[in-house]
């Protein structure tokens, strides 16, 4: 497309601003190590382990003492160089252990030895235990997942992403186990009882949140591409479920091998299935990849498309990292946006290219709402953000870092074009392997490259918050674009100085060519109306069309693309949420939309009407809300069938499942009676009896409910497990669901599966959640980190639209919450007051809207 410049940009070669920090979190930098010789021995009954670690060390400076990261560590012995024990003293607040030696220790290399002991944990950080069912009975998967802070329970290290060295790990293991690292096995020794050492080749250079040790009755599947060994592992029994993964594990591979134009270094990539799931959902480590089961089993008999898609995509996404993260890492935390943004737009962009029948570069607008949504928040932070404290880092992992660093990345790589952004890429691996960086070290490249002002745009995105908004006003001599930022709750930047971003945007008639403009601040183009704004929807922005320039557009949603009929009606429902301007907007354009178009978009607007449903209470509102949706969907249900037929595209089965389960939410006897007798005949395909199940637990009584919950209670497989559990999360009756969040927070469920269960039940039951979970959250018996603590407060918090919520999310942040780590939960205090004005203001409109377009059918 031809660029066109509505403002002269010359190329910004300087640096911009690093963030301004007050007291980092930060181990002195007079000792770094250079090697870690680490042995363990874990009892995985007893839930302890003991270590031995020997760690090369170089020193600047003479000194008398050591510093480095130690979490619920006893130590026995600390020595350097052979000389006698060091007196060791604990920073239990910042996580740290001093040892301070008798003499003092001169400038060069060093051997610091510790010998110690710790605890193996239940929750899904650190160094822990994972329990399931096994064929001949009880297992325990032994796993570490230790970002961003938590290699420090496992092992005295310096847990910092710039302090990177070399590894070696042996680790005393029972004969009839399989143990997995990072690198692949050197040798194995065999100890007395039944015992073996299993020694792991030495790594590459990596910062300490990668390493991986994981303990289990393992089985493995192999293949090899390009050189590298690839496995999958996975709990005895489940091989045939590692198929999927293992195939396209090999594809990705080979493609990102050419992609970044730096082969992977490793001998060796495992991809490992945790018999559960985990804080995080799956972690890169290098050479290990460690899954929530459900990220990477796809069983032929039971899994959906839904599933396959999921498989990839996240597989994707972890592969992206062996390179953006574990090849080249962040030097803090701040940049985390360069490994998360990074991998988010990889899955994306590898899915389109190896799976282009998926559209999965449409169904990433879907995702990059998520980053517009709390962009909009006060709760919101620069991409690039300052990070303090330990606390501050585990926060970071949010919807700006992934969403908002994806949708950044795919709108510069649309500007600048697929081949130049990739050149841009393979600089960046060439320079910096092994190393670490900041943003402007990628966007320097990148801009060399392609010879544009890459840097200014990427600043502008990443440096300062907030989402941008472009108003489109009629003209004398055509249309005026205007920019500004956009908030849920306008008065949260009322105070705030004008913002504006040097905004790729891409503009054009209905029906005819694009052309791409660099916007920044106010313009006016000489062309007439019908005109679209971010013709794509690759431009971060939304995008706000005065009210007669708005009309012109519902009637022309045929003859739109995909995308732009997905961001019209995205920014639409998004403006009318938030008062910007009429609901009833939404509505035209949702009921504009063609019967025939593209699945995806069709996915969007059913979930836009269960999200609205949400918010009414049972009564007649409620029920002509429903039977206008219904009636609103029911040519799609036409379009369908009620089952899937032979050869059709993969993203119909995926919308009919959703389709089903909305109609069967809003009363439709129909598909709930066939529901029933599809699980009840045990019929239909994969996804045509999950639905079904989903259906069946969601419009349980107490009967059903019990036969569902002891079939998930007998069932040995956690995968299926997990199946069960989350459809009981979606039960109706508030009576059944206090049963289900006792059973989600016991020790019934697969291992790590509690906040995943609590929060689609909140989904449903707000309040019912919050009144039970919130006296319980300060249980220490809980299995659930600290985070996620805090995460479900916020959660199912946000989804209330009672003041005295308000009230109780505050107290609970005073009295368990940091103050450095207090202002995600801002966010969540506006979604309770979104909550509110849509009660008081929104519902109220679309009653008058379905009650007017009632009268208008009616009188025709």
């Amino acid at each position: 497309m031809t660029v066109v410049a509505l403002l002269a940009l010359t190329a910004d070669a300087s640096t911009p601003p690093e963030p301004a920090h007050s007291v980092r979190e930060v181990l002195p930098a007079g000792v770094v190590p250079l090697h870690y010789d680490l042995a363990l021995a874990p009892d995985a009954d007893a839930l302890t382990f003991s270590g031995k670690v020997a760690i090369t060390v170089q020193v600047a400076a003479a000194t008398s003492s050591v510093t480095l990261n130690a979490v619920g560590l006893t130590f026995d012995h600390a020595r350097i160089d052979d000389r006698p024990d060091a007196q060791v003293s604990l920073d239990k607040a910042l996580g740290r252990a001093t040892f301070t030696f008798g003499d003092v220790i001169l400038a060069g290399q060093h051997v610091l030895a510790i010998e110690y002991h710790g605890k193996i944990g239940r929750t899904t950080l650190g160094f822990f235990a994972m329990d399931y069912s096994g064929a001949d009975g009880a297992r325990r998967t032994l796993a570490t997942n230790f970002e961003p802070t938590d290699a420090r329970d496992l092992l005295p290290c310096w847990d910092e992403p710039a302090r990177k060295a070399t590894f070696t790990l042996s680790v005393d293991v029972p004969t009839n186990r399989m143990a997995v690292s990072n690198m692949p096995i050197e040798q194995v020794a065999p100890l007395p009882s039944s015992m073996q050492r299993v020694r792991f080749a030495q790594s590459p250079k990596m910062s300490t949140y990668l390493l991986f040790l994981g303990i289990g009755d393992f089985e493995r599947v192999q293949t090899r591409v390009d050189g590298v060994d690839i496995g999958v592992v996975v709990k005895r029994g489940d091989t045939t479920k590692a198929a999927y993964a293992l195939e396209q594990a090999g594809r990705l591979l080979h493609y990102y091998n050419e992609y970044f134009g730096f082969p992977y270094p490793l001998p060796k990539l495992d991809l490992i299935a945790a018999p559960g799931q985990f804080d995080g959902g799956s972690m890169e480590n290098w050479g290990a990849i460690f899954y929530s089961q459900n990220h990477l089993l796809f069983d032929p008999a039971t899994s959906t498309e839904l599933d396959r898609q999921l498989v990839f995509e996240v597989v994707a996404h972890e592969m992206a990292h062996q390179w953006f993260g574990d090849l080249v890492t962040m030097a803090w935390w701040d940049d985390l946006w360069l490994n998360e943004g990074f991998a988010s737009w990889m899955q994306t962009y590898a899915a389109d290219d190896l799976h282009p029948e998926w559209q999965t570069g449409l169904k990433a607008l879907g995702d990059f709402e998520g980053g517009k949504r709390a962009d909009s928040l006060p709760s919101t932070h620069p991409v690039v953000q300052e990070v303090d404290t330990a606390d501050q880092a585990l926060q970071s992992f949010d919807d700006i870092t992934y969403a908002k660093g994806a949708a950044i990345i795919t709108m510069i790589n649309a500007y600048v074009g697929r081949d130049r952004f990739r050149d841009g890429v393979r600089r960046y691996m060439r320079a910096h392997a092994y190393g670490n960086t900041v943003d402007t070290d990628l966007w320097r490249p990148l801009q060399e490259a392609v010879g544009r002002p890459i840097i200014g745009i990427a600043q502008d995105f990443t440096r300062q918050e907030g989402l941008p908004l472009v108003r489109v006003l009629p003209d004398g001599r055509g249309v005026k674009l205007a920019q500004s930022r956009f908030a849920d709750d306008p008065a949260t930047i009322s105070t705030l100085p004008a913002q504006h971003w040097r905004l790729p945007l891409a503009i054009g008639p209905i029906e005819g060519p694009d052309t791409y403009h660099l916007l920044h601040g106010t313009a006016v183009l000489a062309a007439p109306p019908p005109l679209l704004v971010n013709a794509g929807q690759l431009g971060y922005t939304r995008v706000l069309y005065s009210g007669a320039l708005f009309d012109e557009l519902p009637s022309h949603m045929l003859a739109l693309k995909p995308a732009d009929q997905l961001g019209l009606l995205n920014d639409a429902w998004v403006f009318g949420m938030a008062r910007y301007a009429p609901a009833s907007c939404w509505l035209q354009l949702a009921a504009q939309l063609p019967v025939a178009a593209n699945p995806i978009v069709w996915e969007r607007l059913v979930d836009m009407l269960a999200d609205l449903d949400r918010h009414y209470v049972s009564g007649p509102e409620q029920t002509a809300y429903r039977r206008f949706a219904l009636g609103l969907l029911a040519p799609l249900a036409l379009r369908l069938g009620p089952a899937s037929v032979a050869n059709e595209p993969a993203n119909i089965e995926i919308l009919r499942s959703q389709l089903h389960e909305i109609q069967a939410r809003f009363g439709d006897m129909g598909v709930i009676a066939a529901a029933r007798d599809r699980l009840a005949a045990v019929s239909g395909t994969p996804a045509e009896r999950r639905t079904a199940l989903n259906i069946v637990a969601a419009t349980a009584d107490p009967q059903t409910f019990d036969q569902l919950l002891l079939r998930a209670q007998q069932t040995s497989d956690p995968l299926q497990k997990l199946h069960l559990y989350r459809a009981l999360a979606s039960v109706a009756d508030p009576t059944l669901a206090r049963r289900v969040l006792d059973v989600a927070l016991g020790d019934q469920v697969p291992a790590g599966t509690a906040p995943d269960l609590v929060e689609r039940l909140a989904q449903v039951h707000a309040d019912l959640v919050w009144d039970a979970l919130a006296p319980r959250l300060d249980d220490p018996q809980l299995p659930l980190t600290r985070d996620e603590r805090w995460r479900l407060a916020s959660e199912v918090a946000r989804l209330s639209a009672r003041s005295e919520r308000i009230t109780d999310l505050e107290a609970y942040v005073r009295q368990h919450v940091p103050a450095e780590a207090r202002k995600p939960f801002l966010g969540a205090v506006a979604d309770i007051r979104r909550n509110q004005r849509i009660v008081a203001q929104v519902l109220p409109e679309i009653d008058r809207s379905v009650g007017a377009r009632q009268a208008s059918a009616n009188s025709h």
